[in-house]
């Protein structure tokens, strides 16, 4: 059932990846991921990954200005993810054609990120959200204040991750890799994190993701 491998013999591989979530943004996160290999068709990989992880009811806005917004939205919630995995190669590359398949499962610790979301307010003045204050009504909603406003006021949760995935690799070779990833991660955190205060907000995260990566083999 196997072809012949034609990437060669390699023992580790470094690879980055640009992931796309359900419940996350046009691009969701980033990750780097180290394997070695373990013979048999078997590696070990570990790694970090970085999401931006979304309410489900956020909703963009835009105001007179063209500046956006999402109103209701207090946090944002970065998920740090340190990742221990293995990953089985289910098909191995034919010569010139077909693809290698590999099943992927990790798990780690995942270190929830609450950053306060600004908004920009007539007057020039940046705020947090807070639902209870008149004055954060939409009509004197500017547009959102940025990212990094809030960084510093940072809340952290602890908490742990795990995901499955599928790799899909057509031109690697044996020093490049260039490859798809497909599967479904989730997040579990010690409390609920408070992303619209105004929603039903939850301390689990389910989502379904794609990823693109490359990297190298040696």
């Amino acid at each position: 059932m196997f072809a012949q491998e034609t990437d060669g013999e390699y023992e580790v591989e470094n690879v980055f990846g640009i992931s796309k979530a359900s419940n996350g943004g046009l691009i969701s996160g980033f990750y780097f991921r180290h394997s070695k290999v373990l013979g048999e068709g078997n590696l070990m990989n570990y790694g970090i990954e970085v999401v931006n992880i979304k309410h489900g009811r956020e909703t963009k806005e835009t105001t007179i200005t063209g500046s956006s917004f999402v109103f209701g939205k207090s946090n944002y919630l970065l998920a740090i993810r340190p990742t221990y995995g293995r990953e089985k190669v289910l098909f191995k590359k034919a010569p010139q054609q077909g693809a290698r398949i590999t099943a992927l499962v990790a798990v780690g610790p995942s270190f929830g990120v609450e950053v306060p979301y600004f908004i920009e307010l007539n007057g020039n003045r940046k705020e947090q959200y807070d639902p209870g204050n008149p004055n954060h009504a939409r009509n004197f909603i500017i547009g959102a204040a940025g990212p990094f406003r809030g960084i510093g006021q940072s809340n952290f949760v602890l908490g742990a991750h795990a995901k499955a995935s599928l790799t899909f690799e057509t031109n690697s070779t044996k020093k490049r890799v260039f490859g798809v990833e497909l599967g479904f991660s989730l997040d579990v955190y010690s409390r609920e994190i408070e992303i619209l205060p105004v929603s039903n907000n939850q301390s689990t995260f389910a989502a379904a993701f794609i990823a693109i990566y490359f990297g190298r083999r040696r």
